[in-house]
């Protein structure tokens, strides 16, 4: 267990493996959580997250890939499994019909089959075997081997998509929280425009002020409600990003749980940028996802060279009742069983076809080591990004900090001042904005250095935790 300051509370979380679906909530949790919590909805990160885990699109379509990838994989697995086949045919012959030896005759005659098998005519094996397997042992080899790679890679894919949509949906979630702050603060903001609003009038009403003064006092408390408003309309719009990402109804308005920003440490900041990267080239699913990719073009390349210099085999039996006679007379059937076996060898092309399929696979083979590549430099560069922010974004919350600590000490100063009766309300003013400017100048570094830690976190190969 590890545990996390998560906007001021402390919570605790495991970590799991990222190919597991951990903490699923069920389809029926699901429907009666979207059918109760219709309308306002108070949310926090965790059920933000479980929710992602069970309703969004995309997790969901990737789950579904990996259940192909993992048939498909079977599939090849049971090459070397003949098929089975039973049924009953009827033959009938009117007319004439040529002997081996050139002769013409005409006949009539008729015949019946029935059992594994089917379609079993004169001298000659039954049309469908009753169990039959051909296959060319080169492929019966290279084909499970190669298609174990798909589904590898398929489910490393996988696994990125589910981390990135539950870092998208913790952005969000935090983003959330950030304007949910943002309306706190303009709040504030109103509160105090409204009453310097208010001091303004009455120093002008009593001769102590500047009609002027009073005018621009209510400029800026208009101008404060009009950001308050637009601040609303923010957190509402963020509210249904969130509710997008976790599939819940248009009805349904979010509302985080969470009322106060504040920082979330979940990488150790001792932790260099290149122990780092080194992690992200070892764990992120996409580094998993190329191997694989680049494992199954080699598998491709052998069975192309080794596939014709190893046999093909024919195997079939057939057992059953067989009976026949002149005219539409089918006699009394017997037993009869037909096994055959067969060997061979087949060049396509002469062997010039698999000479390009060659040709092609190893192109395959190094356009997927060469999409590595380029994918290892996004990873060096997406942890880089990531480090950068997190560093820049924690110098900027003590700078955020000592500003609104200065700004509210100068607000406090500047209206004290006026119940005292030392200066005009309007000097108020400047300080108001800048206590304004600094609160959000907070709100935005802290959400941006705690969204950047969840950009890191996901970098270097880890899902969002999931804060229980």
């Amino acid at each position: 267990m590890k545990k996390l300051i998560l906007l001021g509370v402390t919570i605790s979380f495991t970590m799991a493996s990222i190919a597991q679906e951990t903490e699923n909530i069920t389809e029926g949790e699901t429907e009666r959580f979207k059918t109760e919590n219709s309308g306002f909805l108070p949310i926090d990160l965790a059920t933000a997250l479980k929710l992602a885990r069970a309703q969004n699109s995309d997790i969901a379509l990737a789950r579904e890939t990996v259940k192909q990838a993992t048939a498909q994989l079977k599939q090849k697995k049971y090459l070397l499994i003949p098929d089975l086949s039973f049924g009953a045919s009827i033959h009938h012959t009117d007319g004439p019909l040529q002997e081996t030896g050139g002769s013409i005759l005409d006949v009539s005659r008729s015949s019946s089959h029935f059992g594994a098998g089917s379609g079993a005519v004169g001298a000659g094996s039954p049309t469908v075997p009753g169990l039959s397997l051909t296959v060319n042992l080169a492929d019966a080899y290279f084909e499970p081997l190669a298609a174990r790679q798909n589904q590898a890679a398929v489910i490393a894919a996988g696994d990125a998509v589910h981390n990135n949509l539950l870092l998208e949906v913790a952005q969000a979630y935090l983003g959330l929280v950030g304007t949910q702050a943002h309306v706190a603060v303009a709040e504030e903001n109103v509160q105090n425009a409204s009453e310097l609003a208010q001091y303004t009038r009455d120093f002008a009403a009593s001769g102590e002020g500047l009609h002027s003064d009073a005018q621009r006092a209510e400029v800026q408390r208009l101008i404060s409600t009009g950001n308050l408003e637009a601040t609303r309309g923010n957190l509402v719009a963020a509210g249904a990003e969130l509710a997008r990402l976790l599939h819940l109804e248009a009805s349904v308005e979010l509302q985080p749980v969470d009322k106060d920003v504040a920082s979330i440490l979940l990488i150790n900041p001792v932790r260099s940028l290149h122990e780092l990267v080194a992690t992200a080239l070892k764990s992120r699913p996409e580094i998993k996802q190329s191997l694989a990719l680049v494992n199954r073009a080699e598998q491709r390349i052998k069975q192309s060279k080794y596939s014709p210099f190893v046999p093909n085999i024919a195997l079939s039996a057939s057992a059953g009742g067989f009976g026949g006679g002149t005219g539409s007379n089918f006699g009394d059937p017997d037993g009869r069983t037909d096994l055959n076996a067969l060997v061979y060898w087949r060049f396509k092309n002469f062997g010039l076809g698999e000479k390009e399929r060659i040709k092609e696979r190893r192109s395959i083979l190094a356009q997927s080591k060469h999409s590595r590549e380029g994918l290892i430099d996004q990873i060096i560069a997406e942890v880089k990004l990531a480090h950068s922010q997190v560093n820049s974004h924690q110098k900027q919350i003590a700078i955020a900090e000592a500003a609104v600590k200065s700004a509210q000490s100068s607000f406090v100063l500047n209206r004290s001042r006026i119940f005292e009766r030392q200066g005009l309300p309007i000097e108020m003013l400047q300080a108001l904005q800048s206590l304004a400017s600094a609160r959000q100048y907070y709100v935005n570094t802290v959400t941006a250095f705690n969204q950047a830690q969840y950009r890191l976190y996901t970098s270097i190969g880890q899902a969002p935790p999931n804060p229980n």
